[in-house]
């Protein structure tokens, strides 16, 4: 690794401790798992690009979710509430957990591209007992300009 790599991914290391308030002694802790040193050396991918579930195919939603309603999920695994639906649905959420760890996974290979990039929402349909289903596609998207 090259100079300005290195000085690049020291400062990132600054922020992440400044950011999430760690001690020394914690982000010593943290910086001993490999895993954890790996993941900030490709820690472009999780600052440069939002994460977005988007409404696939919609039915009788309780919430109101539409085909092309889409929820921003900031690298940091934080809902964008100005760039998301006003109404949060809990079980909707939920599912969009394995997609958001899929993503993370791809950014932790240097990648944005996600094999299995579709989920549906825990509720099961009117016809199975429930209210209605949603699908939900996720793919990354590069921040806007000051973000």
């Amino acid at each position: 690794m090259d100079k300005d790599q290195s000085l690049k991914i020291d400062r990132r290391w600054r922020k992440f401790q400044e950011h999430l308030g760690f001690t020394d002694k914690e982000l010593a802790i943290y910086m001993s798992n490999p895993k954890h040193i790996k993941a900030m050396e490709n820690a472009s991918n999780f600052s440069t690009y939002d994460i977005v579930v988007e409404i696939i195919e919609s039915k009788n939603c309780g919430a109101g979710y539409r085909v092309g309603d889409k929820f921003v999920i900031g690298g940091n695994g934080c809902l964008i509430s100005n760039e998301s639906p006003s109404k949060l649905c809990l079980a909707a959420l939920y599912a969009m957990k394995p997609l958001v760890d899929r993503m993370w996974q791809a950014f932790y290979n240097g990648s944005t591209e996600v094999l299995h990039d579709t989920i549906h929402c825990p509720d099961v349909g009117v016809e199975n007992g429930g209210w209605g289903k949603v699908l939900m596609r996720v793919h990354a998207v590069p921040k806007k300009k000051g973000d």
